[in-house]
């Protein structure tokens, strides 16, 4: 008896909870690193380990040079 009260409040507390969106599985971050002179494969192989571990790919979107600095801009897609 005493479990099916249990279950029964769990009930009614969830039917009053309110039906709002929520993320379930939010795309992960892009990442970005200093580049080396003009090789990009250590860059490369970095973000396709951090993209990797979200199931996902890296993707290479640009090279930014506005800071001096080369950076590997990648998305996870």
């Amino acid at each position: 008896m005493g479990r099916v009260l249990v279950v029964l409040g769990a009930i009614v507390v969830l039917a009053g909870c309110k039906n709002e969106p929520r993320i379930v599985n939010p795309a992960p971050p892009g990442v970005s690193y200093r580049v080396d002179g003009n090789d990009i494969a250590d860059p490369n192989q970095r973000a396709a380990q951090y993209c990797g571990q979200y199931g996902k790919r890296a993707e290479l979107k640009n090279i930014d040079h506005s800071s001096g600095d080369a950076i590997a801009v990648y998305d996870c897609t």
